[in-house]
């Protein structure tokens, strides 16, 4: 007997101990070796938290009182018809009949766990002997692949000890909870207007010419703020609270190749817009847009549509930009802002100079500045979730395998940022219009004489003033703007790392 005793213990993947053993918490195939009950009583109290299981009504009663301290019966004494009736009622809304199996009859793992409803086939004939434990043991093991399996890729709520404080924060678990992790990152994939016959991709020339006018928006707004604007300006926008004085200016990046990089969140964000918007039989994150976003991104879709038909006119040659280098690092002092955009700024090159002044944008790009605008300027007056942007954002925090954490999610939200501080810049260059429309060359106010036969002449809001309106209005901490979330967020996330 002690020789079988040794020679079982030294079977590969055998359990040790009964603490050891795993019940399954999902719903799995049914394990041909054990016997299938079909009259499983399941809790629905909390169905989100408790998914107990019990054959008798008794003991369902008792784990109502127990445990949620529940109970179908009113005052002692014997029910009247209608008590009975009612107590009936509420005995079928507080349990669901399910199959259900257990592993062991008593002790650890004894427990009941839910099943799908067997096959008309029947199960398989059980064999003798040791042959049935190896085909049990090989069953479970499938069946708890395909749990943790789908434990991986499907987004669950955690437990309360298992939820840090980084996903508290940014609260994604409870906004993407159900949603499928594949299913999220290929909605920010890059798309492709003439797919590859040898590869299984689907056209996609509508989101491709978003994509496209997304990429030289932001080369085209880093542009601006390198010919078109000057310090003044720059520094109204790299302000991160209403009443601040900063001394280091906006700043580009340095090479092409990186402003390509770090507009890719607005790209991908762009994108899951674009695929949730259409029919679609997925079940994807709920969002919804305000009035003006709504009309902004139907012009968006309706420019992207006119450049895939070839409507679309002209755009300029492309413009080379510099950038000064971006370096990361981890900030604890309580000025995290400032010492971001100071860790940012370089002196620029002369390569600068050397990179020709755009001329407009094109229509589809107009449109794209008008949504992004749109998404940023929203008030948030309920919760962060009421705004689409920090929706978008959140499906950029997923990875494959969990979430992007504190030390990975941060430099993300410093490209989204700074690429929509580029954007503002280049909206209040669209509405100030050119420069011989504002006349700020001629403006000689302060040495005009009182002559009330020269009345002086109105002058129009400039560049200056329209980014000193945007900023204070959804750009800095204080305005409850998608921009504060982000913000906040990344100082949270660069002081926890």
């Amino acid at each position: 007997a002690l020789f079988k005793f040794v020679e079982i213990g030294s079977w590969a993947g055998l359990i040790q101990y009964g603490g050891e053993l795993e019940v399954p918490r999902q719903i799995i195939r049914p394990i041909h070796q054990l016997p299938v009950y079909p009259d499983g009583l399941r809790c629905q109290i909390d169905p989100s938290h408790c998914r107990q299981i019990y054959r008798s009504a008794n003991v369902m009663r008792n784990h109502w009182y127990k445990a949620h301290g529940w109970s179908v019966a009113g005052k002692g004494g014997r029910p009247s018809r209608l008590e009975a009736r009612r107590i009936q009622d509420r005995t079928s809304k507080g349990s669901q009949t399910v199959h259900c199996q257990r592993l062991l009859v008593q002790g650890q793992g004894s427990q009941y766990f839910e099943v799908h409803q067997p096959s008309n086939d029947g199960p398989d004939v059980v064999p003798d002997g040791a042959a049935a434990w190896a085909r049990v043991g090989e069953q479970i093991a499938k069946a708890w692949a395909n749990v943790e399996s789908r434990a991986q890729t499907t987004i669950q709520e955690g437990e309360r000890d298992e939820v840090n404080p980084w996903l508290e924060r940014t609260q994604w678990l409870p906004y993407l909870v159900g949603m499928e992790r594949a299913e999220l990152l290929a909605s920010i994939e890059e798309p492709v207007a003439e797919p590859d016959p040898r590869q299984e991709q689907q056209a996609e020339p509508v989101e491709a010419a978003m994509w496209a006018a997304m990429d030289g928006l932001a080369r085209f707004s880093q542009a601006s703020v390198i010919h078109r604007v000057g310090v003044f300006v720059r520094l109204e926008a790299i302000r991160t609270e209403k009443h601040q004085t900063r001394f280091q200016p906006l700043q580009p990046y340095m090479d092409e190749k990186s402003i390509v990089e770090h507009s890719r969140p607005w790209k991908q964000m762009l994108m899951f817009f674009a695929r949730t918007q259409r029919e679609h039989a997925l079940m994807d994150p709920t969002y919804h847009f305000t009035r003006r976003q709504r009309e902004a991104w139907e012009a968006l879709v309706e420019e992207a549509e006119k450049s895939v038909g070839g409507e679309e006119e002209g755009e300029g040659e492309e413009e080379e930009e510099m950038e000064v280098e971006e370096v990361e690092d981890e900030v604890m002092a309580d000025d995290v802002d400032e010492a971001i955009d100071e860790m940012e700024t370089d002196e620029p090159s002369a390569a600068a100079n050397a990179i020709r002044e755009p001329e407009r944008l094109s229509s589809i790009q107009v449109a794209c500045l008008e949504f992004c605008i749109a998404l940023l300027s929203q008030s948030i007056t309920r919760k962060e979730y009421d705004s689409p942007l920090v929706c978008a954002l959140a499906v950029l925090g997923v990875k494959e395998d969990g979430w992007k954490g504190p030390e990975q999610y941060p430099p993300v939200l410093s490209a989204v940022i700074k690429i929509a501080r580029f954007m503002v810049v280049q909206q209040a260059l669209e509405l100030s219009g050119p420069l011989g429309d504002e006349d700020p060359v001629d403006d000689d106010s302060a040495y005009e004489s009182d002559d009330s036969s020269h009345p002086r002449r109105r002058q129009r809001k400039g560049c200056l003033q329209f980014v000193q309106e945007m900023m204070d209005r959804f750009m800095v901490r204080g305005s409850h703007s998608p921009m504060q979330w982000m913000l906040d967020l990344r100082t949270y996330g660069l002081k926890i790392h």
